[in-house]
């Protein structure tokens, strides 16, 4: 740059000094080193990557400011629903559903920040169905390829979607129903932990703030989800751990498990139960196909003390008014998606999948507690996700939700455009 800058200003020294033919063409050339300075002054404030990957695990557009060696980074994502729910009123929906940017900035080649801020249903505040929420923010610092240190707000590490969910990634309109019912999405707590990767291995483990159990908030298909503190004046008398491992086997195999422990607490921070996590993984994608499989099994001790704080004092005479915390959880799912464009010669993707998930939600509950209904269920998802870019994903599918017990079973007609940059 500084080469650069000689140039300029040795240039417009002898701008006076020429005939005017000279002049003018001194005068261009002038221009076009300015604008060459322009554009380098921009690349070292904010350099441009042209491959999208993963980085330990966050999707392609959330890396960015992990692998950009320096200055500021922006990216983002959305999606957009159109939804049909046959026998529901109103029976159809569109919801701009996600807006999210992400910012980041790296102060060194191996210290970095990274964030990501969502707005949910377009509009927030003023009794609108959306809300603003951080999504992650958190320090990262890079020691080598096999050990690195972050703290803030991070991503639980359970399941593909919850930290690889930028919509075109991913081929449902929805996100799999195990992972919004058996974990919450998007799930996020304040904590520190470390990761690394090996041509064998990559791991991310992190120490966060525990669950919290209080009256009146409780939603009864997602059990965790209104436990989870989101880590907003987190109480953390009670901590987590969470941390997941992948191995990574021949034709882009991975194969891994990841887990969470927790606390549960009451406002007071005093301990109820504690909840454990284990969830076995697998992602194939070769020769045009994409396969995933996720588990979940959860188990609680002190599910009848959860209970009886998350219910009103009514519920020892109504049973109906109590909000009964499941003892064990457990499902799964496994698509198989394949792109019928593979073998054209355009540069685009059409993949059409099947995905097929069996979740229950109260496999068990307390002794004395009857199990809710309608949240034992399996869901048969088929559909076609069009990348015209791989950044942009037009979808469509049709869901159908078979119910055990009495609860009526849905099916579900989708199409959504998305994007991430």
């Amino acid at each position: 740059m500084r080469k650069v800058i000689l140039s300029v200003t040795a240039l417009s020294s002898l701008v006076f000094a020429q005939p005017s033919e000279e002049l003018k063409l001194i005068r261009e050339e002038l221009e076009v080193i300015k604008e060459e300075l322009r554009k380098v002054r921009l690349e070292i404030a904010m350099p441009q990557i042209t491959e999208y990957k993963s980085y330990t695990g966050l999707g392609p557009a959330a890396s960015k400011a992990l692998i950009n060696p320096r200055g500021v980074s922006v990216g983002g994502y959305g999606e957009l629903w159109f939804t049909n729910i046959p026998g529901k009123k109103p029976s159809t929906e569109m919801d701009l559903y996600r807006f999210i940017m992400y910012l980041g900035y790296a102060f060194t080649e191996r210290l970095k920040f990274n964030s990501e801020i969502e707005i949910e249903h377009a509009v927030a505040g003023d009794e609108k169905p959306g809300y603003l929420a951080i999504e992650f923010a958190f320090v990262d610092y890079r020691f080598t390829d096999t050990f690195g240190i972050r703290g803030g707000m991070v991503l639980v590490p359970l399941g593909i979607t919850n930290e690889y969910h930028e919509p075109p990634t991913y081929f449902s309109v929805r996100q799999p129903y195990l992972e919004k019912t058996l974990f919450p999405f998007t799930w996020r707590e304040n904590g520190i932990g470390a990761y690394g990767e090996t041509d064998l291995f990559e791991y991310r483990f992190y120490l966060i703030n525990g669950m919290k159990a209080e009256e009146g908030k409780y939603k009864q298909s997602t059990p965790f989800k209104k436990l989870k503190q989101d880590g907003a004046e987190a109480i953390s008398d009670a901590l987590a751990f969470t941390g997941r491992v992948d191995f990574k086997l021949p034709r882009n195999l991975k194969v891994g498990g990841a887990t969470f422990i927790s606390g549960v607490q009451n406002p007071q921070g005093e301990k109820l139960g504690t909840i454990s996590v284990f969830s076995p993984h697998l992602w194939w994608q070769y020769g045009g196909f994409d396969v995933r499989f996720v588990g979940a099994y959860t188990t609680v001790s002190g599910a009848d003390k959860i209970t009886a704080e998350l219910s009103p004092a009514t519920c020892s005479v109504n049973p109906a008014d109590c909000n009964v915390f499941p003892e064990k959880m457990q499902g799964f799912y496994l698509q198989i998606a394949y792109n019928i464009l593979r073998f054209t010669e355009l540069d685009q993707e059409l993949y059409l999948f099947g995905k097929y998930e069996d979740i229950d939600v109260y496999k068990e509950v307390p002794a004395g507690y009857q199990k809710p209904e309608g949240e034992k269920f399996r869901i048969y998802n088929l559909g076609l996700s069009y990348r015209p870019h791989p950044l942009v994903a037009l979808k469509a599918d049709y869901a159908r939700k078979e119910v055990s017990g009495n609860a009526p079973n849905e099916d579900i007609y989708s199409m959504a455009i998305t994007w991430m940059f």
